[in-house]
Parts: C-alpha cells; structure tokens; sequence
C-alpha cells in the first residue's frame, strides 16, 4: 500500500475522532482554549476524509505539509512547554506533534517505487 496514502488516511481519522474527547470535554469542563485546539484537528480531519481520502494528489503534498507543521508544534512545545497552560503544548501532546510531524516528513519525502 502505499504510505502517503496510509499517512494522509490514518491521520484523518485519528484527528476526527478527536471529537469523541471534545464532547467529553464540552460535557465536563465546558468551553476553554483547548476546545479550539480539538476543533482545528476535528476540522482538518474532516477535511482529509471528505477531500484526500480517495485523491492521490492530495498525499504527497499533504504528508509533507503536515509533517513540516507538526514538527514545527513539536519544536515550540520542546522551546515554550506548556506555553500559556494549552493542552497543545503538554509533554504528551509535544511528543505526539513531534511523532506525526517526523512521520509526515519521512512518508511524504520517500519516493514511492
């Protein structure tokens, strides 16, 4: 299968899904700064599954778009951790930016054969 592919499906799940843990969050805690943190990852998921799910000249760039923004969070969250108290720049999350940015990177910049 091809991994820019995998990349580009994998991560629009797994960022839509992110609306199971905002509605949790909504339902205990309310509205914060972190409820727009989950709805960019919500919306970009959205967007992959209704846009590049089935459009293989969407993985390419995506992967290394995503990958580059995500390393760039990463590194920001490693330089300001907890940077104003956002969920966004906690160590899990940090380390999760960093894994999807390096991944992104890496698929996007491999030459499929």
């Amino acid at each position: 299968m091809n991994l820019q592919k995998c990349y580009t499906r994998t991560i629009g799940v797994f960022f839509f899904l992110i609306i199971i843990s905002l509605v949790t969050d909504l339902t205990i805690k309310g509205y914060s700064a972190e409820t727009w943190h989950k709805l960019f990852h919500i919306l970009l998921g959205a967007i992959i599954i209704g846009f590049a799910w089935n459009n293989s000249t969407w993985w390419e760039p995506f992967c290394i778009a995503n990958g580059a923004f995500f390393l760039f969070v990463a590194l920001f969250g490693i330089s300001f951790p907890h940077f104003a108290g956002l969920e966004a720049f906690n160590t899990t999350d940090t380390v999760l930016h960093a894994v999807v940015g390096i991944t992104g990177l890496l698929i996007g910049t491999r030459k499929n054969h």
